[in-house]
């Protein structure tokens, strides 16, 4: 962690500062210290300050973490949420940057999007090129480029020169009203979009705000970490082949939003890689079910039909508190159990799975394993550790592949994914 020593305002007066604050910080971990003899609030929203080496500070919801006692005066630890290095942001609810720039690790190898042409072995020379950024998203407010970077440093005393490149998204507000906050919402889906979409590594080198007159501010925080590591055995879109559709497809993304409560039970393993096999299974069955709830939800019997059977068993119920309970059983009765839901899926089961099995059969036994895990009932034909692992697989690659379809998607892509991805997880389960 970088260390750093400067000065606050005070939190407990906003007329006075405080010196020799002590600041470390890293996208993991934003901590500060300082000495006072006033009790520390629990929870502060906003704090600048001014810090040998970086400059402007703010930092934004602070949290008390601990103090200590010691040479006379009480050490007060706060923990930041943010760290915005370069501005200060008295009011970040009414402060707006023109665009910022984040680089991403991983989308140099999905992209191709390189600004070097290396000749070092066949010509002893490397070349830097001009290229146009690319627009991938416009709509009436914002507009998302994407743009090649690199860096080179000098150490002529050990005469070594680094070059270093990279590829990056460029967010713009088109109307000047995006906020802090909106960017950083923004940032967010768009890492899960190049995560679902191009299994890669989401990891943020750089988050850099910008404004017409003011110098960057760059951004410290826990979104620039990778939300998972690229994994062979999750499907993974060519960008040349959506290269021109990723219009209609962020827009999609953005506008239907019924299926973000199933993308993010799914990457919950990818986050917290600790996850068991068991919370991991039940995330990806709860994720299939709900995506089929919103997506492809139907009624078992027309409405008239329905309420017909439901009134006659409603009125052979003599007992009020017993009807009341009967009553309320009988609300979601009408719907499709996890089983049909999963029926549903069945053709893209057998494209994935291998040729020898019983698609119904294997259905069946995540139903059961399913209603085992939460009813802790029978324990026959369910699924072992590593078959309950595989399955997980299995179910959270229908998921994305359905995912893919409601993005709009072609289906000769989603078809081809179906296989390759089905060869890649079948080789590790053999």
């Amino acid at each position: 962690m970088e260390k750093y020593i400067g000065k606050i305002t005070s939190p407990f007066n906003y007329k006075k500062s405080i010196d020799f604050v002590q600041l470390s910080f890293s996208c993991e971990k934003i901590e500060f210290q300082f000495s006072s003899n006033q009790r520390g609030y629990k929870h502060i929203k906003v704090i600048t300050g001014l810090f040998n080496s970086l400059g402007k500070v703010t930092l934004i919801n602070c949290q008390n973490i601990g103090s200590s006692t010691g040479a006379g005066a009480n050490i007060l630890i706060y923990r930041a949420e943010y760290l915005f290095k370069g501005e200060l942001i008295n009011d970040p609810e009414n402060f707006y940057f023109d665009h910022v720039n984040i680089e991403i690790k991983g989308l140099l190898s999905w992209t191709k999007f390189s600004a070097i042409n290396n000749k070092l072995f066949s010509e002893n020379k490397i070349t830097i090129n001009d290229i146009e950024p690319i627009e991938i998203y416009k709509s009436n407010h914002l507009s998302i480029e994407i743009f090649p970077s690199y860096d080179f440093k000098c150490k002529r005393e050990n005469n070594e020169i680094s070059l270093r490149e990279n590829v990056g998204l460029k967010i713009k507000s088109l109307n000047k009203d995006i906020t802090i906050w909106k960017y950083l919402h923004l940032i967010k889906e768009l890492k899960k979009i190049l995560y679902i979409l191009g299994n890669i590594n989401t990891e943020i080198s750089n988050t850099i705000f910008y404004k017409e007159k003011g110098i960057p501010v760059s951004l410290y925080w826990k979104g620039n970490n990778s939300l998972g590591l690229r994994s062979p055995t999750n499907p993974q879109i060519k960008f040349e082949d959506i290269k021109f559709s990723l219009n209609n497809i962020i827009h999609n993304w953005f506008e239907k939003k019924d299926f973000h409560t199933s993308i993010d039970l799914i990457l919950e393993k990818s986050i917290y890689n600790q996850l068991s096999t068991e919370n991991y299974f039940l995330n990806n069955c709860f994720s299939i079910e709900t995506f089929h709830r919103r997506f492809y939800n139907y009624k078992l019997f027309n409405k008239p039909e329905f309420n017909l059977i439901k009134k006659g068993i409603l009125e052979s119920i003599d007992k009020d508190d017993i009807r009341e309970l009967i009553g309320n059983n009988l609300a979601h009765i009408n719907e499709p159990n996890f089983r049909k839901r999963l029926s549903h899926f069945e053709s893209d089961f057998s494209n994935l799975l291998p040729k020898e099995y019983d698609i119904k059969e294997y259905i069946n036994k995540i139903v059961k394993s399913r209603n085992y895990l939460v009813h802790r009932g029978s324990d026959k034909k369910v699924f072992n550790e590593i078959d309950m692992y595989y399955a997980s697989i299995y179910i959270e690659t229908i998921i994305k592949i359905n995912i893919y379809r409601t993005l709009e998607i072609e289906e000769n892509i989603i078809q081809t994914l179906l296989t390759e991805t089905g060869m890649n997880i079948n080789m590790f389960h053999s």
